[in-house]
């Protein structure tokens, strides 16, 4: 008996006492969580695809252009520091923009060419079974990196592509029809200063006008002009008749224009006005103004314009990229396939524009 308890008090006093005199070693951390886990918040990296067609063309000298396609049929100033080279194509335009003899974006449409890796007239499904598309680009200018975000709305109507020499196309497809109706390359600056879409860190690039040894008069014209030719390519596209285009000397959408930006706290609310001095300010494309429709009524009514469909719309730095945007959107596309009217009426005041749409002018003599 005093052997029995002998041995238990001893394995007693080994078992609470052992660890006491002798604590056992820490476990060693696993190896797996000592690996370097990427941030859960990190820019996703956009694919890339490689560089053919006109986006060869971008951030080259002038002379690469020039030794392809010749001389320009027409050359016009932007009037905000890059110029624009007009070429024509087979039922279709190529615009080449320049900058200090650099090539800086280009825009394209045509009923029949290509432009690999797009064929005009694709849809977007057939675009997307040759490449990845992105949503989601993480992108630097000037060592300061940005995240542009694109939306569902982006994604099938706007879809940006990224060439593997640093440059960017938009493709732009029928809002309708989802058709490829337009091409924009572009390098990166430029893609910043017309950004279409959200961007969530970093910012666009504001666009500076150039007001001296420029006459406006000149430049606004042309673009009303080009602007026009865009369009009225979509028209012919959708089996309708030509717009034919309003001289200055008729022009009503002018005196709209000029009566709104000569007072628009006359028309707008304190909270609209605020709106539009802040965008005013700011020069960015990214964030555009539109007069409401029942502003641009309350303009047309004072002037007795009120039965013509119009539209205001500011910022507008490249005319051809904006009428691109406004027909991958329903509300613009509907806007442009009136059946009823027969003349568009544009007006260009520096990045400022006013539209209407009329019925043609009976000024024959009934005799």
């Amino acid at each position: 008996m005093i052997g029995f308890l002998s041995i238990f008090i001893i394995v007693l006093i080994g078992y609470y006492v052992q660890p006491i005199i002798f604590p056992p070693k820490p476990a060693e951390p696993s190896p797996v969580e000592q690996q370097n886990r990427p941030a859960t918040h990190k820019s996703i990296r956009h694919e890339t695809i490689q560089t053919e067609g006109y986006a060869q063309y971008v951030d080259q000298p002038l002379t690469e252009v020039e030794m392809n396609f010749g001389e320009p049929a027409r050359i016009e100033q932007s009037g905000f520091f890059y110029e624009t080279r007009i070429y024509p194509l087979e039922k279709g335009s190529l615009e080449v923009n320049i900058e200090e003899g650099t090539v800086v974006s280009i825009n394209m449409f045509s009923a029949k060419s290509e432009s690999a890796p797009f064929t005009f007239g694709m849809t977007n499904q057939q675009l997307a079974q040759q490449m990845s598309l992105s949503a989601n680009f993480a992108v630097s200018y000037d060592e300061e990196p940005v995240d542009i975000e694109l939306s569902e709305e982006d994604m099938r109507y706007r879809p940006l592509i990224a060439f593997d020499n640093g440059t960017f196309a938009i493709a732009f497809f029928d809002a309708k029809k989802d058709r490829l109706l337009g091409l924009s390359y572009m390098n990166i600056e430029m893609l910043l200063r017309l950004m279409p879409y959200q961007i969530n860190s970093g910012n666009p690039l504001s666009f500076l006008v150039q007001e001296s040894e420029l006459d406006w008069m000149v430049i606004n014209q042309q673009k009303a002009q080009r602007l026009t030719e865009v369009v009225n390519f979509f028209r012919r596209g959708q089996k309708l008749p030509a717009y034919s285009f309003q001289t200055e000397k008729e022009s009503h959408s002018q005196k709209l224009l000029d009566d709104f930006l000569s007072a628009p706290e006359d028309l707008l609310s304190d909270e609209r006005h605020e709106e539009w001095l802040s965008k005013q300010s700011a020069r960015l494309n990214s964030m555009p103004f539109s007069l409401r429709p029942e502003e641009l009524d309350q303009l047309k009514k004072i002037n007795g314009l009120a039965k013509d469909p119009g539209l205001f719309y500011s910022p507008v730095i490249d005319p051809t990229f904006t009428v691109f945007q406004w027909l991958t959107q329903n509300s613009y596309h509907e806007f442009f396939s009136d059946q009823q009217q027969e003349q568009i009426d544009v007006a260009f005041n520096h990045e400022n524009v006013l539209v209407l749409l009329q019925e043609a002018n009976q000024t024959k003599d009934s005799d």
